[in-house]
């Protein structure tokens, strides 16, 4: 539980080691292929040990994140960077990672992989397909809010609570003042358990 309650001071600092430490990238897409070619069956697990998961570092794909209804299908990457967010979706590291039971702020481009963020509506499942489990989140409001607006979200949750946002309006190339917030709220997938 300790990680947990210090994940958000510990997480960016060893991020940013392993960017300087490690000369090779860890490839998680090839890890999701492994389990899925196991037959594991990530739909049903209830729980999941801290230690059988492969903790993303910064900037690497670590999961794959679908909003049917929407046509929304985009790899996951941790950390937001410019450079994350050209080849998918950026969650920040000083929110969670799913199964924590505490919030995950995830943004995208509005002309590019959030462009479709516009079609969502209250009701909608986004899923989260991670290398230990799938998770599904029903949304339950958007919200539409100035860029300088901190209150769009709150990382001390103390709840699951899947948070997605792009730049608005929708197709507008570069920053914009305004921000799109889609908020869900955790309907199933595995919590990640400590042995401690």
């Amino acid at each position: 539980m300790l990680y947990f309650s210090l994940a958000p001071f510990v997480v960016p600092v060893i991020s940013s080691m392993n960017l300087i430490i490690s000369e090779s990238k860890m490839d998680h897409s090839s890890r999701l292929e492994s389990i899925f070619k196991d037959g594991n069956d990530l739909e049903n697990l209830e729980v999941v040990n801290e230690k059988e998961i492969v903790m993303p570092t910064y900037g690497t794909h670590y999961a794959r994140l679908e909003i049917k209804s929407a046509s929304v299908s985009t790899d996951l990457y941790f950390g937001d960077s410019s450079a994350v967010l050209k080849k998918g979706v950026g969650q920040y590291i000083g929110s969670f990672i799913p199964g924590c039971g505490r919030p995950l702020l995830v943004g995208g481009h509005n002309n590019s992989a959030f462009n479709s963020l516009q079609f969502v509506k209250k009701g909608d499942i986004v899923t989260i397909t991670t290398n230990y489990g799938i998770y599904k989140y029903k949304i339950t409001s958007t919200r539409i809010t100035d860029h300088k607006d901190k209150s769009a979200y709150d990382l001390s949750l103390q709840k699951e609570q899947l948070i997605l946002y792009t730049c608005y309006p929708f197709d507008t190339l570069g920053l914009t003042s305004k921000r799109f917030f889609v908020y869900g709220d955790k309907i199933s997938g595995p919590a990640i358990v400590s042995d401690n």
